[in-house]
């Protein structure tokens, strides 16, 4: 098959992962595949992985430049499936498959748009149209439209995508990537330490995100800022590692500073792809902030790390996590801050018990049966 993944991001997130994990996936089982996005760290990732990478960015809506562009590409390499990823790449790929007849069209929105942090009343009255027309061109043109979770696909059905059109593939993990053995840890821990000024002996929490207003990250600093006002002995030498950049870094690094938290708290940016599983290494607790979430994938690589994980009491974690990690009540700093507090106390007091979170993830989530479904996917509907 010809494959083409198109996005419009250029930098990492969960979902540039999730298309980097379907590259290395299609590529290795002799795939032809290629890759729309912007240019930045992900373009490389993918040409990395094997994938023919097209640098372009889409600046509007609906943007007529991409779209010719994108239709003559497709005709010209005789793409068999296009799949797109979140509501611009999706809502113009629709657009430049029908003009250039293209077999298979997925489209995948990963956090349902109903779920979006929007800030204003007329902002969320533009989400609730786009909400509608996004559902009525995937009702009519796609041919599936992915939910990463059943309780991804109960939002999207209540969003107006019909059930036919709803399939439901969760993410996979390589473990090979992330699982390390105990010296490859000890020195993983050594150079983060060592490279963000942090005691060797410091105990660290930590997140690795998309800085964005869906990630709550505002929520995990006012927590945090919480748990260190106790000071006491539970409080000293803990740092906060939020891993990862996006469009708020500036704003949270300024927040960072007017918090006043001493050098407590690291802000890493942008960092290269094989760095993400030395910060794993490092974390002493993880926790997830977010206010709206698709899947959470880097829940799971925690989760597969057997980190001790604290998160949103949101269903799709829930789900995602099988009820395996410590959840507070989503936007609840105070109720976070209690939660990071307990944990700590536990593992000082050598009384915390982890739930056996790894062999749970490497039974739900291998990477084999990710990619045989979407190869599957792809498959039935070229067929038909």
């Amino acid at each position: 098959m010809k494959i083409a993944y198109v996005l419009n991001s250029g930098n990492p997130g969960g979902t540039e992962r999730h298309v980097l994990d379907l590259v290395k996936g299609m590529v290795k089982r002799g795939h032809r595949v290629f890759v729309w996005c912007k240019d930045g760290e992900i373009a490389k990732w993918y040409e990395e992985a094997g994938a023919e990478v097209y640098r372009s960015e889409i600046t509007s809506d609906i943007d007529p430049k991409y779209i010719l562009n994108l239709v003559n590409f497709l005709r010209n390499n005789k793409i068999d499936v296009l799949h797109a990823h979140d509501l611009k790449p999706a809502t113009n790929a629709l657009f430049a498959s029908i003009l250039s007849r293209t077999k298979v069209k997925i489209t995948h929105i990963h956090t349902p748009m109903s779920e979006w942090q929007v800030p204003s009343t007329l902002k969320k009255i533009v989400t609730f149209i786009q909400i509608r027309c996004y559902s009525f061109l995937v009702n009519t043109f796609s041919d599936s439209e992915i939910a990463l979770t059943n309780t991804r696909k109960i939002v999207k059905l209540a969003e107006g995508i019909s059930d036919k059109k709803l399939t439901i593939i969760h993410n996979g993990l390589d473990e090979t990537r992330l699982l390390h053995s105990e010296e490859e840890k000890k020195q993983s821990r050594e150079a983060v330490k060592n490279n963000y000024g942090i005691p060797q002996e410091a105990f660290v929490i930590g997140v690795i995100s998309r800085i964005s207003e869906e990630k709550g990250h505002t929520v995990l600093l006012k927590a945090f800022k919480s748990f260190l006002d106790k000071n006491n002995e539970l409080s000293r030498d803990v740092y906060l590692i939020i891993a990862g950049g996006g469009p708020l870094e500036n704003e949270l690094r300024q927040k960072v500073q007017e918090m006043n938290f001493d050098g407590k708290v690291i802000v890493t940016g942008i960092f290269p792809d094989d760095v993400q599983p030395m910060f794993y290494d490092t974390f002493d607790i993880f926790v997830f902030p977010s206010l709206a979430e698709g899947f959470g994938l880097v829940l799971i690589e925690a989760m597969l790390c057997n980190i001790p994980v604290i998160c949103s009491d949101l269903d799709v974690l829930k789900e995602v996590s099988g009820l395996n990690a410590v959840f507070f009540k989503t936007g609840d700093y105070v109720d976070l801050s209690r939660k990071l507090y307990e944990m700590r106390s536990q593992m000082v007091q050598s009384t915390y018990e982890p739930h056996p979170t790894q062999e749970f993830i490497l039974k739900n989530y291998s990477m084999d049966k990710f990619i045989t479904e979407y190869e599957n996917l792809y498959g039935r509907f070229l067929t038909k």
